[in-house]
């Protein structure tokens, strides 16, 4: 993505699109943009965050390990996309680990400065509600389908409603996502490309509506 200053990005960023020009001047104050290479690690579970992470650019992938030290993805984040903002906001430990799939950029709010400017802002405490209500829903929406749905079923939905997101991330990380081996996740796209609900594209697959 081309640079941008960090006030057009505050601009852009749909809880703070309502702002008035002081405000964002504020805001712009205490933010501040950081860079990061692929593979590069952007917390670990059981960290403290001091800053409210908005992601500018790139691709994170948000993962915990089970008993046995397996990775267990949660999810995949682009976009304007904000991270840990739960734990962050109750100030309790991060219950997940991010890192970078791409290079990226992050844009951190110092958490306490914005407290004191902003959350009792209705705009921004409304924006804040609705993106912890969203990843709630996603995450029963995860939970019921994981357990309802066959790998056919998995990979269809996952195509149809992530057609940005499956362009930047390798099968096996798709797999993973899903809960499957890479070898079953290949075994099925096979059968939906011969079905024609799915094409390849130059960077993956694409969901075809029936």
């Amino acid at each position: 993505m081309q640079d941008k200053t960090i006030k057009t990005i505050l601009s852009e960023v749909k809880m703070f699109s309502g702002l008035k020009e002081n405000e964002l001047q504020q805001l712009e104050k205490i933010s501040r943009i950081y860079e990061y290479a692929e593979d590069s690690t952007l917390f670990l579970q059981g960290d403290m965050s001091d800053s409210l992470m908005i992601l500018v650019d790139g691709v994170v992938s948000i993962f915990k390990h089970d008993a046995k030290g397996n990775e267990i993805v949660i999810g995949y984040f682009k976009g304007y996309a904000l991270l840990a903002e739960a734990a962050t906001l109750r100030h309790t430990p991060l219950p997940s680990t991010a890192s970078f799939k791409t290079d990226g950029k992050i844009l951190k709010i110092d958490i306490e400065a914005f407290e004191k400017l902003f959350m009792t802002h209705p705009g921004i405490s409304y924006a804040l509600i609705q993106s912890l209500l969203e990843k709630v829903e996603l995450l029963q929406q995860n939970i019921h389908f994981n357990i309802a749905s066959s790998a056919i079923e998995k990979i269809l939905h996952f195509y149809e409603k992530n057609p940005a997101l499956s362009l930047d991330l390798k099968q096996y990380e798709i797999a993973s996502l899903l809960g499957m081996t890479p070898e079953t996740f290949s075994r099925n796209v096979v059968k939906l490309l011969k079905e024609g609900k799915l094409i390849k594209v130059a960077t993956g697959f694409r969901f075809v509506k029936q």
